[in-house]
């Protein structure tokens, strides 16, 4: 293991060079932040990548540890201002999920809820360092890269936070990173992609794959195409072509969420079970003491994890959003089961 990635196993105080061969100029703005200037003026979009969110989701990082090393020795040229961001190196070195508190449930402001986590002060250095970039480069295209604990019906699928409902999503750029499936959500929630949304981004959660030990991720064929799909948007270049066979991917909304109440709380859902499994009406989804979640029709089962903390989300289900895919166990949700949250944002 060599280049940044191991740097970043050794040390907070993994280092760029301060210029790349090109002259783009790589400004250091906080532990395993790092953004990058054009030499000259650029026309591209500017551009937010982000992974280790979860310190154990080691394959989006090591991609980006790929992109950042290829910029450091010139193979890869910036067209576009971009901010890189390594979310919890410290987690990533532990080999854990989290050192004290979930990292992706402390932004917008909530690290200020949790002050003795170590998150909270990570929150807080990666939340000014956004903030920063967006105030200088209005619209940026945020990605925030992840790998999901459970399988998948679509091995790589989005999170979509919107501010605006309306707002549509950028189908080109989910076809040509080889997304099978993206979830429409509100960006009211604690993650990552969801304050970004609120800084203006176009902000979007890539899962990709499985959770793998450090060096297994390569393994994973799929992770090509988001990979090209990055090494573009860093260059300023047209997307390249979506993967061989790739189709549209399937659209859904979330429509509620499950949050953890108690430890008594346990979920029906099988350990085996994949990401998007549909959902019979009227099974039970989970419960903590007296309370029962039972399915809605057409819902399908998002991150179901009973391991989480006492107050945070266990579950999301999520129902389809293209009439299109009707066959596939879409209806219309009904207003929520029991402590269900409003729509959330997911991940």
């Amino acid at each position: 293991m060599m280049g940044l990635l191991a740097a970043l196993l050794a040390s907070d105080d993994a280092a760029l060079p301060a210029r790349t061969p090109g002259g783009a100029r790589i400004q250091r703005r906080a532990p395993a932040v790092w953004e990058v200037e054009p030499p000259a003026p650029a026309a591209a979009r500017p551009l937010l990548v982000s992974a280790g969110v979860h310190g154990d989701e080691t394959a989006p990082v090591e991609l980006l540890c790929r992109v950042l090393d290829a910029l450091a020795d010139g193979t890869l040229a910036p067209g576009a201002p971009c901010l890189f961001a390594v979310g919890n190196p410290a987690a990533l070195r532990a080999g854990r999920r989290h050192l004290d508190h979930d990292l992706n449930r402390l932004f917008g402001g909530r690290h200020r809820e949790r002050p003795a986590a170590r998150e909270a002060a990570r929150a807080a250095a990666l939340e000014e360092a956004v903030a920063a970039f967006c105030a200088r480069h209005l619209g940026a295209l945020h990605l925030d890269l992840h790998s999901a604990i459970r399988a998948s019906l679509h091995p790589c699928f989005a999170l979509h936070p919107c501010v605006d409902r309306g707002a549509p999503t950028d189908e080109a750029l989910l076809r040509a990173a080889g997304i099978g499936a993206v979830v429409r959500t509100d960006a009211g929630g604690p993650v990552f992609s969801a304050h970004t949304a609120r800084l203006g981004c176009e902000s979007y959660t890539f899962e990709l794959g499985r959770v793998r030990p450090l060096g297994a991720g390569a393994d994973d064929g799929f992770l090509a195409a988001p990979e090209a799909c990055v090494r573009a948007l860093v260059a300023g270049a047209p997307l390249p072509p979506p993967p061989a066979h790739a189709a549209p991917p399937r659209r859904f909304r979330a429509s509620r969420e499950i949050v953890k109440r108690s430890e008594a709380f346990a979920l029906a859902i099988p350990a085996d079970a994949p990401n998007f499994t549909p959902l019979a009406p009227g099974a039970e989804i989970a419960r903590d003491g007296e309370v029962v979640w039972r399915a809605e029709p057409g819902e399908h089962v998002l991150f179901p994890n009973a391991g989480v903390a006492v107050g945070l989300r266990a579950a999301v289900l999520v129902v389809p959003d293209d009439p299109a895919q009707g066959a596939s166990g879409s209806g219309t949700p009904g207003a929520g089961g029991a402590s269900c949250q409003p729509p959330p944002s997911a991940r």
